[in-house]
């Protein structure tokens, strides 16, 4: 094994973390229809801070989360980001179910240490 092999990364979490992937497709969604008076910057400033603390979480709970935020993925694909937040937000699958619950707590928690005066719904007082 050569020693200028670059050290192993987790690239595919970072992808499935990233702005753009299934997470922040699926916190995106949770949090404009959990909060629907949440202004779209607000929600954008609180799903990069939900994607960036869930590729922060260990590594074995981080494995974890990839691997089910993939299978979300491609039900997104299948079914849309709608229908599939609907489902995730609804189910009390073991694991399954806890995905909203950590993308409500990182969200919520965020929004109202950031914005102390949000209203229940998301709006600005």
């Amino acid at each position: 094994m050569s020693s200028q092999l670059p050290p192993p990364s987790d690239a595919s979490a970072t992808t499935v973390f990233s702005r753009t992937g299934p997470f922040a497709r699926f916190a995106d969604d949770l949090l404009a229809t959990e909060l629907p008076d949440l202004a779209d910057g607000r929600r954008d400033d609180t799903v990069a801070f939900v994607c960036r603390r869930a590729g922060q979480v260990p590594t074995p709970l981080r494995l974890g989360l990839a691997a089910l935020t993939i299978a979300v993925g491609l039900l997104q694909r299948v079914a849309g980001v709608e229908r599939t937040t609907h489902f995730l937000r609804r189910t009390s699958l073991p694991f399954v179910g806890e995905l909203a619950r950590l993308v409500r707590s990182l969200g919520f928690a965020y929004i109202w240490e950031t914005w102390p005066t949000t209203s229940p719904t998301g709006a600005a007082r």
